[in-house]
């Protein structure tokens, strides 16, 4: 796909800045010193996250709709193939699992093994037959050779770029998922995960899914999961809108988001970040990157907009009021007129 020819690339908001800022052409490119360079690249990596994120109009904030796109994940089925032994202690590593007659998956190190009906988080995968198990949860005491297991992963990691999910997750048509995939609360799926439901369950996808913040990594910076449960019990492909979290461009012929719709409100809020730095001040940049702001947001909103938004209901015709789903969910005792 090529992309409009009135679209602004990162080199010519680039041109623009310098312009601003430096005088002359604006030839960025032709700039020899690197910190004139260096100022220019961070004026314009600040007015891209403010029209990113832009300000408030009339106390209401818009969220761009070209940064919620349609992304798919695999869920890997289960892996059982031979059997295990695990040594707590002593051996060539401390708390290793050793598979006899198979190959542990490449995604073994993101998953969990049950044994003898109990999970333990896998802490890494040292080779293609030993498993390393995590240090405060594990068995506690050898396991004798000849095991059988199941190596299963029901957390996924999501893009780098994932900012929030929104609207429910699809299967696809292949997966014969005559249901949708509900987002919940986190700590609904660590609840219902402890109380084992669903522990043989073996009837489809999973029902519910939750995202959860991983523990910060300095140098990775924010990272974030998804959680599904019951188990996944077979492969499967589903499909989910989500909310970017930009990138800066990498490359000067590269583009930002939003297309040539929106190119001069981006090149404003670039020129009015510039403005505040040179000058101290929002002025005249400022209020044309406000004017620029408002069009944007008006077609935004206009562009992809549905004729017709869905039915309008809870579903109930199609839930039992005692099913599997509704006690799962709402299994803390909420109740409306004598009904559980």
């Amino acid at each position: 796909m090529v992309e409009s020819t009135l679209s602004l690339s990162h080199e010519d908001l680039r041109d623009g800045v310098y312009e601003y800022v430096h005088g002359g052409a604006g030839d960025y490119s032709a700039e020899s010193d690197a910190d004139r360079k260096s100022l220019v690249d961070k004026i314009v990596d600040s007015g891209l996250r403010q029209f990113y994120k832009p300000p408030p109009i009339g106390q209401i904030v818009h969220d761009w709709s070209f940064l919620k796109p349609v992304t798919t994940m695999s869920l890997n089925a289960p892996y059982t193939t031979g059997t295990i032994a695990y040594d707590h202690t002593g051996g060539t590593h401390e708390r290793q699992v050793t598979l006899s007659g198979g190959t542990w998956p490449a995604w073994a190190a993101e998953a969990k093994i049950e044994i003898s009906g109990t999970d333990y988080p896998v802490e890494s995968r040292v080779s293609d037959s030993i498993l390393i198990l995590d240090s405060s949860d594990n068995p506690a005491a050898d396991v004798a050779a000849s095991t059988t297991y199941n190596l299963h992963q029901d957390d996924y990691d999501l893009p780098d770029d994932f900012g929030r999910i929104i609207g429910p997750i699809t299967f696809a048509q292949a997966d014969n998922a005559w249901y949708v995939c509900h987002l919940v609360g986190e700590s609904r799926i660590r609840e219902m995960r402890q109380r084992d439901r669903y522990s043989g369950y073996t009837g489809g996808d999973p029902l519910y899914a939750s995202v959860r913040v991983k523990p910060f990594v300095p140098d990775a910076g924010t990272r974030q999961q998804i959680l599904f449960w019951p188990p996944v019990q077979s492969s499967a492909t589903v499909t989910y809108q989500y909310r970017v979290r930009p990138n800066k461009p990498v490359s000067g012929t590269h583009y930002p988001y939003g297309g040539s719709d929106h190119s001069e409100t981006v090149l404003y809020s670039c020129l009015a970040e510039a403005e505040r730095r040179v000058d101290g001040l929002k002025g005249p940049m400022y209020e044309r990157f406000m004017e620029c702001l408002v069009a944007s947001v008006f077609f935004d909103q206009k562009d992809n907009k549905p004729e017709v938004i869905g039915y309008n209901g809870d579903d109930s015709d199609f839930s039992p009021m005692f099913g599997a789903g509704r006690t799962s969910l709402y299994s803390s005792g909420v109740s409306h007129k004598d009904q559980v």
